[in-house]
This record gives structure tokens, sequence and C-alpha cells, in this order.
């Protein structure tokens, strides 16, 4: 039987955010199906014509997800769930270079002209390629460090490599979500009123598992 090693290292970095990620939730309820779909769209295209107003590229604000649905109410009488209209929600994505003045000026136009439309705030990292090679590199150093000490420790000889398991996926750098129920808190009353905001560096891993033969 073949004696192997199998080790796993991990590389570990704090990186410093360079932009921002706003995300909206926009909302509409109707009795019929068109008038939502309509009163929906009419709120998506206020929000991008107040993003463009600010020189932001409208089409910069991205879709993540939309639905529709029919909506049910329970009706006591009846003991029964009882058709309620249509139901209708888009959520979308605006990414920004961290610049508080641009992202101050927006959010109080946003808060101030529109209402019931909360948004929450992330940071990230807008090209994650240079952190993702190092984070490799250093995963792939503790591993061999890692074997090469419990090598020593047992009195074995590491050979040749027989396996490297990496599942490869693009690297994105994002921070937890931070929500802001503007309008049920009533947080924004005026055009400067903005939340202030000083990002901590994001904890990043990746883990790399080598295989030695050992003699």
């Amino acid at each position: 039987m073949e004696r192997k090693l199998q080790i796993t290292g991990k590389g570990k970095l704090s990186v410093t955010p360079d932009i921002i990620i706003l995300s909206f939730d926009a909302t509409a309820h109707e009795w019929e199906y068109e008038k939502t779909v309509n009163a929906l769209n009419r709120k998506v295209e206020e929000l991008r014509t107040i993003i463009g107003s600010e020189g932001i590229e409208r089409k910069s604000l991205k879709t993540k997800d939309f639905s529709i649905r029919k909506d049910t109410a329970w009706n006591k009488k009846t003991e029964k769930h009882e058709f309620n209209g249509f139901r209708a929600s888009h959520s979308m994505e605006l990414e920004l270079p961290l610049d508080k003045k641009i992202i101050n000026n927006l959010l109080g136009r946003i808060t101030k002209g529109m209402e019931n439309l909360d948004f929450s705030i992330a940071f990230g990292v807008k090209d994650a390629a240079e952190q993702q090679q190092q984070l490799i590199l250093q995963a792939i150093a503790k591993a061999k460090e890692n074997a090469s000490l419990i090598a020593g420790a047992t009195g074995v000889e590491l050979l040749e490599i027989l396996d490297i398991d990496y599942s490869y996926r693009e690297l994105t750098i994002r921070s937890q979500r931070h929500d802001y129920a503007v309008y049920e808190a009533e947080m924004m009353t005026t055009y400067d009123a903005a939340p202030d905001f000083e990002p901590d560096d994001i904890d990043v891993t990746e883990t790399v598992t080598i295989t030695w033969k050992i003699g």
C-alpha cells in the first residue's frame, strides 16, 4: 500500500475595500397584474433617474432579482386565503467607488425623493485577482511548511507530490451587508444626512490540499 501524507494549507489576508455596494429593494402591490408591474417599473425608473442626475451611469444599477406573485389574505369569516392582488419586487445593486461625497449626495437624494425604498450597504474590492494569487501562494507555502514539520517529527521522507486539490472559483471580496430602514427609523430627513462609514478590512481565505508520497 502506498504511503501518503495529505496536508491542507490556508492562506489568509485582510484586504482594504475600495468600493461600496448599495442594494435597493423596490416593491409594489396592486389589485391588477399590469398595474402592479407598471407601479414597480415607475419606482425603478425614478431611482435610475436620480442616479443619472448625480452623474452616475444609469446602467450601473443592476438587477439581482425580480419577482411577481399573487397575494392572498386570510379571511376570518370564510376561514380561507383569498386573492389580494399582486405583489412585485425588484432587487438591485449599485457599485460605486469609496467616495463619501458622491455616496452621501446620492443617498440624500434618494431618501428625500422616494418613498419606502430602504437600502443596505456592503463594502468590497473591485478586482480581487491579485489578492487571490497571494492567497493561493500562501496556502501552498503553508501546506509545504506543515508537511515538512510533520515529516520531520515522525521520521518520514517527503517524496513526489501525488495530487494538488484546489477548486478554483473567481474570488469575490464582500463585507457583511448593513441594512438601513430609513423611513421606519426616520434616520434621514435632510439632504446631507447620511451614514458616516469607515469600512474595516475584509478577511479572506483560500485553501489548497497537497498529497505527498512518503518514504
